[in-house]
């Protein structure tokens, strides 16, 4: 096709465009719904990914020592669980520390010192707080800790509690990721639906116009071309629209979803910064891709 040709077909395309105004806003909304809610996705993506890391890094295996456990017997235990290649640290916590602790966190609470004073010893254990780098390897760290040779030194391992939390959270956000992906791929197909129809339309509109250029042999290139520049300018608005409330509507949501979600330690929209020609580049290439191709397919099939 030359650039004269293709010029044309870029003018004859705003005029398709504008004739079939109404159609091709509606191609255009749906395919605008489909970009908002592969953002949404990506969001929802995102956060649950800190979210569920920043839970997997606050859980641990705590190893309450029994009385009868002395010092050394609780520092080879600790050597023996260092030398495991999925643990990462093992933090040795006296009973000593553990009532500083205990004291420094009911400082305000009169209460508890003086059922400490009543008690006249310290009630608390020693223990072991054990970190994997893999928080799938807790369960396995857990289970050998019920070994027989750990049996009569250890009073209580604590994990069953986090397991819990991190199986619930992973399943909820495995959730959400799959409903988002079904209502994405469902609105992905409605637009390839509406926007193949709009030009199905526009090709049925202009079918006496189509056979005079076959009749004055214009290329199948020149006829074509307007339909899917049609189609082109459809997801190409659908994209300019969606990033421009896109980057904006994370930056007001971000604060509120820190506060409430991550604890303040994730910026969403400062992440959205860091990545801005990466989502710009998919918010593009999904609307064009999408636009154009049902363009395609429908001329391909309609235009002779």
């Amino acid at each position: 096709m030359s650039v004269l040709a293709f010029a044309r077909s870029i003018r004859w395309g705003l005029v398709h465009f504008w004739r079939n105004v109404w159609l091709s806003l509606a191609a255009t909304g749906v395919l605008l719904l489909t970009l908002a809610m592969l953002g949404i996705l990506l969001m929802v993506t995102v956060v649950g990914r800190f979210s569920l890391a920043a839970v997997e890094e606050k859980v641990d295996v705590t190893v309450f020592m029994s009385d009868t456990a002395t010092d050394e017997v609780i520092l080879a235990i600790k050597a023996d669980l260092e030398g495991r290649p999925d643990v990462s640290s093992v933090q040795y916590v006296t009973k000593e520390q553990a009532l500083a602790a205990f004291e420094a966190r009911h400082r305000s609470n009169p209460l508890v010192a003086q059922a400490l004073q009543e008690l006249g010893e310290n009630p608390l254990q020693a223990s072991l707080v054990v970190k994997s780098s893999d928080a799938s390897r807790y369960g396995d760290i857990a289970e050998a800790l019920k070994s027989p040779k750990y049996h009569p030194f250890v009073s209580k391992v604590t994990y069953e509690d986090n397991r819990e939390v991190i199986t619930r959270l992973t399943s909820a956000l495995r959730t959400v990721r799959r409903v988002g992906l079904v209502l994405t791929v469902a609105l992905a197909v409605i637009a390839i639906l509406v926007t193949f129809n709009t030009i199905r339309l526009a090709i049925y509109g202009y079918h006496e116009e189509i056979e005079i250029m076959h009749l004055v042999g214009a290329s199948p290139w020149f006829i074509k071309g307007p339909f899917l520049i049609e189609g082109f300018l459809a997801g190409t608005i659908a994209c300019v629209l969606t990033l421009l409330y896109f980057f904006p509507f994370v930056r007001a949501l971000s604060p509120r979803l820190s506060a409430f979600v991550t604890e303040g330690n994730f910026d969403l929209a400062r992440w959205t910064g860091e990545h801005a020609l990466g989502i710009t580049f998919l918010i593009l290439a999904a609307g064009i891709l999408l636009s154009t191709v049902s363009s395609w397919i429908a001329v391909r099939r309609y235009v002779r």
